[in-house]
């Protein structure tokens, strides 16, 4: 019955998509052909991997390029607990890294930027063992768990140690690059990384995929001209992100750079600008792993708001806020403890949302710009919060804890392992937000 029911999805997809889709599934199923006996001689190097094991253990280990977040994250808290010998084999070990041929890479210069820290072999070599070993008992002592949704950096290693680095001639482009947009050597800029749906679509079409789940995510780059406007006369420079982009960046402003649409963009500079700039505002793009691993500070809108309980809560370096959840039958803004209570806080899928019947709504320019004017006051004059501000951070955090443990508790959500990962938060919210929405902070 599968067998019958996989030949008519094929034949419904050639029907459809016509001869490239045919051509495309008479590819697949000539390298599944090809993989056959290549598997049978990679047999052999497992043998033997496992036969001087009690002289080295050889660790084999695969990284994602096709998603930028995590070939900027992932590597680097491996890297990061290799450095400070952290969850390491107790004997002397050498550790091999690849990337997956089929893989289109994200971004070069971090695979370039990669491969001066960590050991690369090409990947017609290391697949076969990578794929062969996980057949054969005892394999998870030969394998390194690079890629991984579960992987944050809740121990702030990258606080420790910073994975990346610029050589002199990529520091000496970089500047150069940054006078071309007009730029001095010691003027100030601020990235802005705002989602919308272009990159996904890009990387894979709705045919493959449905991606309105993710709508919920999205936000409208208009709203964030007033913010830029404002850090432009405080001296700033603000560069929009981005490798494609659904709408212009509007403003006849010379200190706002429209890089996601400049022909001056490229893979080197989405990563300079990223560990160069002052801070950087996301609405949660993979992005702003680049400043996080080179310890930029981040603004963050944070939506789902149970998200900080990855990476961000554990950072000290961001400053967030989360976009307004009305309660549609009752025409009210749900509070944080009600968004978990609601079940939404990790909420991923646009659906959820509605069959509760909550939607989800933007924050306000003007919001946005008191978030940044917020971080850069924070930055310049290394403000000292006043006691009632320190009592509203205070709030937010146990607030937050306690939600997150009684959700746990109540949905088994998130995942089980992270209870025994969260332990406090570090980051804080904006303070004109609790102040501005104290009915949010209960």
């Amino acid at each position: 019955m599968k067998i019958k029911k996989f030949i008519s999805k094929q034949i419904f997809h050639i029907k459809t998509y016509g001869i490239k889709e045919l051509l495309r599934k008479f590819y697949l199923l000539t390298k599944i052909l090809i993989k056959f006996p290549i598997n049978i001689i990679a047999i052999i190097p497992c043998v033997i991997i496992r036969l001087i094991k009690p002289l080295i253990i050889i660790r084999v280990g695969i990284v994602d390029s096709t998603n930028f977040g995590e070939l900027v994250r992932d590597p680097a808290i491996y890297y990061c607990k290799k450095r400070l010998k952290i969850d390491l084999p107790k004997k002397k070990y050498l550790d091999l890294i690849y990337i997956h041929y089929k893989d289109k890479t994200s971004n070069k210069q971090l695979i370039k930027m990669w491969k001066r820290k960590l050991n690369f072999l090409p990947a017609y070599l290391l697949d076969p063992i990578y794929r062969v070993n996980k057949l054969i008992p005892g394999w998870k002592t030969h394998e390194i768990e690079i890629s991984s949704n579960e992987i944050y950096d809740i121990d702030n290693l990258i606080k420790k140690c910073q994975p990346l680095d610029f050589t002199p001639d990529e520091e000496a482009h970089g500047k150069e690059m940054l006078n071309k947009f007009g730029l001095k050597d010691d003027d100030k800029f601020v990235c802005f990384a705002i989602r919308d749906s272009a990159y996904q679509l890009r990387k894979i079409p709705s045919r493959f995929r449905d991606w309105s789940y993710h709508d919920f995510r999205h936000q409208d780059i208009d709203n964030f001209v007033l913010a830029a406007e404002e850090l432009t006369k405080r001296g700033y420079y603000v560069f929009r992100m981005g490798v494609v982009v659904h709408k212009a960046f509007n403003s006849n402003n010379p200190k706002i750079i429209d890089y996601a649409n400049s022909n001056l963009r490229s893979g080197f500079m989405d990563v300079y600008l990223g560990a160069k700039c002052s801070f950087c505002l996301s609405t949660g793009t993979g992005f702003d792993d680049v400043p996080y691993i080179f310890r930029r500070p981040i603004a963050l809108i944070q939506c789902p708001i149970g998200n900080i309980s990855k990476s961000h809560a554990y950072s000290e370096k961001f400053l967030i806020i989360t976009k307004h959840h009305i309660l549609k039958k009752e025409n009210r803004r749900l509070s944080l403890s009600e968004i978990f209570s609601h079940g939404v806080a990790y909420t991923y899928k646009t659906e959820i949302f509605n069959q509760k019947g909550i939607e989800l709504v933007d924050n306000t320019p003007d919001e946005i710009k008191d978030l940044v004017v917020e971080m850069a006051d924070n930055l310049e004059f290394k403000k000292q919060l006043k006691p009632e501000d320190e009592e509203l951070q205070k709030t937010f955090r146990s607030l937050f804890a306690s939600n997150f443990k009684s959700s746990v508790e109540r949905y088994g959500y998130p995942r089980t392992n992270e209870l025994f990962l969260f332990n406090e938060v570090r980051s804080s919210f904006s303070t004109k937000f609790l102040k501005e929405n104290k009915n949010w902070l209960r």
